[in-house]
């Protein structure tokens, strides 16, 4: 199928799904593109998480949309882990924030080694260059492990926040989308007819459970933000209300058509 023969297809199976995925998305319009927010670090750092996540919904939706499953279910991915972080972070924010900021300084030693091994051209001001090794070493004792700006692993943050669902049913099983492995080959090679078949470009596909689990996934980095913030919470409620009862509407629908 050419892109806009599934386009047309998912837009027309999914119309209520992807409506409660777009209140969503306007929810985090609503705080990201007005009004004013408390002049606090832990405000400023939930609102690059909603940047963040906005960016991903709508990369999201547009994978959807255009039949490339696997891709969005990277993404999703990608805000499973978004809402692990910011919830471990905003649990005991005066322990974990600044160590989440300050591993900017063991991220910037990091990418200057990698530009002096394999970017020998590059020219790099002498200033900032001792900048960053100054600001390294400063910082270095606090992070054993350089590689991550937290103590423990995204599987160990899941557990401490109540996120082992996300973690295991979501983060882990699509991990064989991002990484290449046979567990993921389903998806693009199959057995026709005693024929190996090669599934090329895009195919329309059931949606309605990851556009269900991304619109959760909203409200859960939404409402986390706003309690940051210290704003209001009800229009978010209603928002999910909505939603919640436009997929399940969706998903009594296709449960009629199957019958």
């Amino acid at each position: 199928m050419y892109i806009k023969e599934v386009v047309n297809d998912m837009e027309v199976r999914h119309s209520k799904s992807l409506e409660a995925h777009k209140l969503m998305v306007l929810e985090l319009d609503k705080y990201l593109l007005g009004g004013e927010v408390p002049n606090n670090l832990l405000s400023h750092t939930s609102l690059y998480f909603l940047a963040k996540f906005h960016k991903s919904m709508l990369s999201f939706r547009l994978l959807v949309v255009s039949g490339f499953n696997e891709d969005a279910s990277i993404i999703l991915r990608t805000m499973v882990e978004i809402a692990i972080v910011i919830a471990y972070i905003s649990k005991e924010p005066e322990k974990r924030l600044d160590r989440f900021i300050e591993y900017r300084h063991i991220a910037e030693h990091r990418l200057l080694e990698t530009i002096e091994k394999y970017y020998t051209n590059s020219k790099i001001d002498e200033q900032r260059r001792n900048k960053i090794k100054e600001n390294y070493e400063a910082n270095k004792s606090n992070y054993k492990n350089k590689a991550q700006w937290s103590e423990v692993s995204i599987a160990d943050m899941a557990k401490d926040v109540s996120m082992d669902f996300w973690y295991e049913a979501v983060y882990k099983l699509d991990s064989s989308y991002v990484h290449s492995n046979i567990a993921a080959s389903k998806g693009f090679m199959f057995d026709d007819n005693d024929e190996l078949s090669v599934a090329v470009g895009p195919l329309s596909f059931s949606a309605t459970d990851i556009l269900s689990k991304s619109c959760e996934l909203s409200r859960m980095v939404l409402y986390i933000s706003l309690k940051n913030m210290g704003l209001s919470t009800d229009r978010l409620l209603e928002q999910w209300n909505e939603c919640q009862r436009l997929i399940q509407e969706e998903i009594e629908s296709m449960r009629e058509e199957a019958e």
